[in-house]
């Protein structure tokens, strides 16, 4: 089975073509990934919640966080809030695809 750091950094490597992510009936533009060695726990004052890291962002300043319970969020900076996307890594990786699929 293949370990989260390998899913993360195939799913960079696709990101060129896989780069949305589809969440009801929008879709989110996955701008960057970060690689699994980079994620650390975020520090910054509107983030009050649970311990999360960003593994990436898109072309707006919004974030998709790893929350502590495993699940993949997405911060909207503009409502000041966060939305569970995934139940886990794996399956937001897997959910990416391509702009034209939209």
């Amino acid at each position: 089975m293949r370990t989260e750091p390998d899913i993360v950094d195939a799913a960079i490597k696709l990101l060129p073509v896989n780069s949305v992510f589809r969440t009801g009936g929008s879709s989110l533009q996955v701008l960057f990934l970060l690689p699994h060695r980079l994620w650390r726990p975020l520090r910054a004052h509107w983030w009050t919640g649970k311990e999360v890291c960003v593994i990436g962002g898109d072309p707006d300043g919004n974030y998709f966080l790893r929350h502590s319970d495993g699940t993949v969020r997405y911060w909207n900076h503009r409502k000041q809030v966060d939305e569970v996307l995934a139940p886990s890594v794996r399956a937001f990786m897997a959910s990416l695809v391509p702009s034209d699929a939209q």
